[in-house]
């Protein structure tokens, strides 16, 4: 079961390298030590994934990912960290797009929405904003209750 399952590899080493998932739902964990540990992600799930990295003079590598984890059979692109590889819905790098990319989760998640649930659709247009510096609106409340499935039409 676990080789259909996408692995994320979050690492921390104070001041050195610090890995961690941002939002996504895993479907489990498993804690290699202290420093060490793997989040495992269901076939179609989104989840965004962090990746720091700082030497003797401050940050070299600041990475932020928004992927869909894969199923078996399928292409991947690869994503360090994530193995076999993922759908790469958004791809940041450096200080100040990682921000305003960790910026709009917070945003969408102070709405009340889990950035997991936006579609795939809404992060690859932020990717194209953001990397062309232009603004990006946040996913709202209103547009996910229009998205979800009605149960019942009202006439």
């Amino acid at each position: 079961m676990t080789r259909s399952l996408t692995r994320a590899t979050i690492l921390f080493f104070d001041g050195k390298v610090n890995d961690r998932v941002r939002f996504g739902r895993p479907a489990g964990e498993r804690i290699i030590d202290r420093r060490a540990r793997i989040m495992l992600f269901a076939p179609g799930s989104l989840f965004g994934y962090v990746q720091w990295r700082a030497n003797r003079y401050g940050t070299e590598h600041w990475r932020f990912w928004v992927l869909r984890a894969g199923a078996p059979g399928e292409r991947l692109e690869t994503v360090p960290g994530i193995a076999p590889g993922a759908h790469i819905l958004l791809s940041l790098a450096g200080q100040a797009r990682v921000q305003r990319g960790l910026t709009l989760v917070d945003a969408i998640e102070t709405g009340g929405v889990d950035p997991a649930d936006a579609p795939e659709s809404y992060w690859r247009v932020v990717q194209n904003r953001l990397v062309a510096g232009l603004p990006c609106r946040t996913y709202t409340p209103a547009e996910h209750a229009a998205r979800a499935p009605h149960a019942e039409i009202q006439p």
